[in-house]
């Protein structure tokens, strides 16, 4: 799983992106999983931190979280990958 990780502002994080490609799903949906978790409880506010690129000259959205928010948001993810995490 070390792919999965890089340091951003000296803490250990991964993005949106690079998680749904690990599970084998769509980023739209994993965006959708974290919105969902973010309007549920304001304290996960703090475990996620959106963030824009742009491809092509449109922005795209995606989320970079520490630890704690990918733990969370994988805990609801099925399927082999997310068996075998």
């Amino acid at each position: 799983m070390n792919e999965l990780v890089t340091v951003y502002n000296h803490q250990l994080v991964t993005d949106s992106r690079q998680v749904a490609e690990h599970f084998g799903k769509q980023h739209k949906d994993v965006l959708k999983a974290i919105d969902h978790l973010v309007a549920q409880n304001c304290a996960t506010k703090d475990m996620f931190l959106e963030q824009t690129r742009e491809y092509r000259g449109q922005n795209f959205r995606y989320y970079l979280m520490n630890r704690d928010g990918f733990s969370l948001l994988v805990m609801g993810f099925t399927g082999k990958a997310a068996l075998e995490w």
